[in-house]
């Protein structure tokens, strides 16, 4: 099945594109030619283009030596001494890790724990970043034996909300050695909740091309990079613990259309988290100095945002800038953002969903929804937004996929990455974000009395433990 993309949805090539497509041509940079004119707009794969590319330039090639197949099977061949060893070498290495991080996985018991909420919960969003600390763990991985030899790797969870009919449920899956410290981060802060082991959903669930169609998709920051957040729960004064009827949760959107979901749809959301552990070099240090990246990527842009702030300094006219005392508000609130962000425990993120339905009954308002559901927490015009890649999004043209061969392929790879909770380690590894405490809080925390989505299955009543101090 093919999907039409938004430009095409339309039917209208606006100046805007035409404009666009100029400038990316005019720039002579093929990335954005051919992720940007070809890719986008016209549907055409960047391999297929690398690949019209290389036998273009292997043709004229060929003119020039007439012998070129001989010619370079001998290089080959009388080269095999020296790139032969460093291939397999590499190859193996990679298989090595692949081969033991899968081992490793494959003996870890897991859980879905569902958590369930009381009718009346006002705490804000603050609780469950505290809570979400308490995942911040390095475990396992300590020596060079722990991740080579034994393919230990660091414990990731899953921050899961899935909609079946319109019923929605909150899940976290973990392995079972580390539900007791979920548990006890969860109660801490909401000792009104109830938690209950279940049946894994995604397991129990059998798609069947026959009677059902999906659409999946990924969620990634655009239009920059991992620096500039979206708009979290702090921008929406949620942390001010203001009263019920005047809090504005940007999840209640996302409750709500998961609630008015027919019988027969369903639309799953999941948030794959791990530590952070990503290093880069530290600028201005010698090469073997590391730092983290996301502290890295904060403190450069910061420092972009301060000198867009300032103008630049040798353009004539601009002097102005560096003796204006009012600022901008944007770059205010962008610095003011990162700078709350760096102080932040921070996640390694991958985020993934997918709609169902029956085929006769499958629309394209059920799958724009979902593609889309994380609006509500977009800033892109000037910092950044959850926008859908990979998957389902891949498919705008009749001819990216003959008979829905590849379309078929996708879904059922889709699904055994969702089951696994598979997104950074072997047997999937996909390209992630890195996101703070606070931005994963905003996206995944217990509603509060404020939603008031029909869907939304509460506890009937509050529930305590009697006092300690009571007679025997």
């Amino acid at each position: 099945m093919a999907f039409i993309g938004e430009h095409e949805q339309e039917g209208i090539v606006t100046s805007d594109i035409i404009r666009g497509l100029i400038g990316e041509f005019l720039e002579f940079d093929l990335h954005h030619v051919i992720d940007g004119a070809i890719g986008n707009l016209f549907g055409v794969s960047r391999a297929l283009q690398l690949s019209i590319l290389f036998w273009g330039m292997m043709g004229v090639l060929w003119i020039e030596i007439p012998n070129l197949p001989t010619f370079a099977f001998g290089w080959l061949l009388g080269t095999i001494p020296i790139w032969a060893p460093v291939v397999m070498l590499f190859a193996a290495w990679k298989s090595w890790i692949w081969y033991a991080q899968g081992r490793y996985l494959s003996t870890r018991d897991v859980c879905l724990l569902e958590i369930r909420f009381p009718r009346e919960l006002v705490r804000s969003p603050r609780a469950m970043e505290l809570a979400l600390s308490k995942l911040w763990i390095d475990s396992g991985t300590t020596t060079f034996l722990n991740r080579i030899w034994q393919g230990q790797v660091t414990p990731f969870f899953s921050l899961e909300i899935a909609s079946f009919g319109g019923s929605v449920h909150f899940y976290i899956w973990t392995w079972r050695g580390w539900r007791p410290n979920i548990e006890s981060a969860l109660y801490a802060y909401y000792p009104e909740v109830e938690i209950y082991e279940v049946e894994d959903y995604a397991t129990k669930f059998r798609f069947d091309p026959e009677k059902h169609e999906c659409f999946p998709t990924d969620w990634r920051f655009e239009p920059r990079n991992d620096a500039y957040p979206i708009k979290t729960y702090i921008d929406f004064e949620l942390d001010e613990d203001p009263k019920e009827e005047y809090r504005i949760d940007p999840l209640a959107q996302v409750i709500e259309r998961m609630s008015n979901l027919r019988p027969d749809e369903q639309m799953w959301i999941q948030i794959i988290i791990t530590m952070c552990k990503d290093v880069e070099h530290k600028p201005g240090a010698p090469f073997w100095a590391i730092q983290s990246r996301y502290i890295n990527t904060l403190k450069r842009e910061i420092d972009n945002v301060r000198k867009e702030a300032a103008g630049p300094q040798d353009k004539e006219g601009e002097g102005w800038r560096r003796s204006v005392r009012v600022a901008q508000a944007r770059h205010i609130d962008l610095v003011e953002a990162m700078d709350r962000h760096m102080a932040k425990h921070p996640f390694n993120v991958g985020m993934r969903g997918v709609y169902i339905s029956d085929t006769d009954k499958f629309s394209g308002a059920g799958y724009t929804a979902l593609r889309w559901i994380w609006r509500p927490m977009g800033n892109p015009q000037y910092s950044n937004q959850l926008r859908p890649r990979r998957w389902g999004n891949m498919f705008d043209w009749p001819w990216q996929d003959y008979h829905d061969i590849r379309w078929r392929i996708m879904q059922r790879r889709f699904f055994d990455a969702y089951r696994r909770r598979g997104h950074f380690y072997s047997p999937w590894i996909f390209p992630h974000n890195m996101m703070s405490t606070e931005t994963l809080a905003t996206l995944w925390h217990p509603p509060s009395s404020a939603i008031v989505s029909p869907g939304l299955d509460r506890i009937p009543a509050k529930k305590s433990e009697p006092p300690p101090n009571l007679p025997k």
